[in-house]
């Protein structure tokens, strides 16, 4: 299954959950909203006598203070589902297996070969990468805990490049984000 497929697939299952999470967000909003409002008509009818013009600001900075909440609300929902998506990706990565995971690993390290020059070695996450490594001639002197792929090291030890799932999520996760949020969000 290929990124887009799999960035496919979180997005379907996601927009169920989104809309679930948004629908309750902006239930909450709206519960937030309206107690302010009830808030602020109370303390309106309170001040009427010391003058309308208090109760009238004092209920204006309740309710966008309110509406900051709900915002501040619904970032957070937007953050969490970006992560859920971030955890599904893991989660699918980590399942790969066969000919799908040994295509990616091996494109992935064939990439990794060509930027270090080809003279370099392999640290293997899953047995299978150990397979993939020996066919592209490379020597494995090490194991690493990952969800998949390969760290390769340059033979002078100088430079370590990680072409590992875990890796490769971690470093792109900013950008992921990005794009993630404006696929779900937009």
């Amino acid at each position: 299954m290929t990124a887009e497929k799999i960035i496919e697939r979180i997005k379907k299952d996601s927009e169920k959950e989104i809309q679930a999470i948004l629908r309750e967000a902006e239930r909450q909003a709206s519960g937030i909203i309206k107690d302010a409002k009830k808030e602020a008509e109370h303390e309106y009818e309170k001040m009427i006598v010391n003058g309308k013009k208090h109760g009238a600001n004092l209920k204006k900075i309740l309710v966008s203070k309110a509406g900051q909440d709900a915002k501040r609300e619904a970032l957070k929902t937007r953050e969490s589902i970006i992560e859920e998506c971030f955890t599904k990706a893991y989660q699918k990565l980590s399942k790969l297996r066969g000919k799908e995971y040994q295509k990616i690993v091996t494109n992935l390290t064939e990439k990794g070969l060509k930027k270090l020059s080809g003279d370099c070695w392999a640290i293997v996450s899953k047995d299978e990468d150990k397979e993939i490594a020996k066919n592209l001639g490379l020597e494995v002197t090490g194991n690493v805990d990952a969800s998949g792929g390969i760290i390769l090291k340059s033979s002078d030890g100088q430079i370590t490049l990680d072409n590992t799932f875990d890796g490769i999520l971690e470093r792109k996760k900013d950008r992921i984000r990005i794009k993630v949020g404006k696929l779900l969000f937009s």
